[in-house]
């Protein structure tokens, strides 16, 4: 297996939350000073859902905050765009600056709000970055040809889907939008497709995962992918893994608050190359699998994904 599942998944679930809490799922990641910081949804009694911090320190024994780091709130004249939640937080290092994209949940459908901080104490919420509907947003680590990058997943309807992308030279005014890729029926991510990880810079492109839907029935099934993008011009695709890297199996991914998925908002590469990869299984808590850059790469390249 090119990705390896802790032993002892998962390594947080709402019984970690040092208050009342429905659900706990869909981290994003990232290493500030020396630790490991998961920004975590949390589904509080009422429904609605906030972001709290989870720290450790070797990325497989976390302790929850005992209160939220992102409420809705907090987000003064955006909070008709977030009042039934905020949801799904991606983490993205830019400089010396933590960018945080994430989906504002409301009668107006889903938005994606970006927020901005350098110490995780003291959050600048940036401003709404897309007309609804939409989800599933990540940023590129750096400026590329001048300017920010970002991927996110307009919505055709809530069954359908595909992966786009666009430019900024402020991150607030977006343009020269491009699609990425499209779900491809009648594979395992044939009705819709979104961003799940920010991408790494590797020598032969930008490494990122995606999650792909597929109905059978009522029921829809959540897996991860692989995308491969060029370094310079992030629109074209390089390699695109023609089979899931992590599918739903084990029954904390299969049974929960929405069986049969597996959802990661979050990893963290590590210095020898390996990484550290958050995810959700069925809705309903946090895991960790491992792979290595090579092993995603390798992935590409053997499943002929041009």
């Amino acid at each position: 297996m090119s990705i390896k599942r802790y032993a002892k998944n998962p390594v947080l679930t709402a019984r970690d939350v040092p208050f009342k809490a429905n659900s706990l799922f869909n981290a994003g990641a990232v290493k500030f000073n020396d630790k490991y910081l998961l920004i975590c949804r949390v589904e509080l009694p009422t429904g609605l859902s906030g972001l709290v911090k989870a720290w450790s320190d070797d990325g497989i024994e976390f302790k929850i905050e005992d209160k939220l780091f992102l409420t809705p709130e907090q987000h003064g004249e955006l909070y008709e765009y977030v009042r039934w939640g905020v949801e799904d937080a991606r983490v993205t290092r830019i400089d010396d600056m933590y960018y945080l994209t994430y989906t504002g949940y409301s009668p107006n459908e889903p938005v994606v709000i970006l927020s901005r901080t350098q110490d995780f104490m003291n959050v600048e919420i940036f401003d709404l970055i897309s007309e609804p509907a939409n989800k599933d947003t990540v940023l590129f680590p750096r400026k590329i040809n001048g300017y920010y990058w970002r991927i996110d997943r307009p919505m055709v309807s809530p069954m359908e889907g595909n992966i786009w992308i666009s430019r900024s030279p402020d991150l607030r005014h977006w343009g020269h939008y491009r699609r990425l890729i499209a779900a491809r029926k009648p594979w395992w991510d044939g009705d819709k497709v979104g961003a799940s990880t920010p991408p790494i810079e590797t020598e032969k492109g930008w490494l990122m995962l995606y999650h792909g839907v597929r109905t059978i029935g009522t029921s829809m099934i959540y897996k991860q992918g692989v995308l491969l993008l060029d370094l310079n011009e992030p629109y074209k695709v390089l390699g695109r893994s023609k089979h899931p890297v992590l599918s739903p199996e084990e029954p904390y991914e299969r049974m929960g608050d929405v069986p049969n998925v597996v959802f990661s908002t979050g990893w963290i590469p590590e210095e020898d190359g390996q990484i550290k990869i958050y995810y959700s299984g069925a809705d309903s808590n946090i895991c960790l699998a491992t792979t290595s850059i090579d092993a995603l790469l390798n992935l590409c390249e053997e499943d002929e994904c041009k």
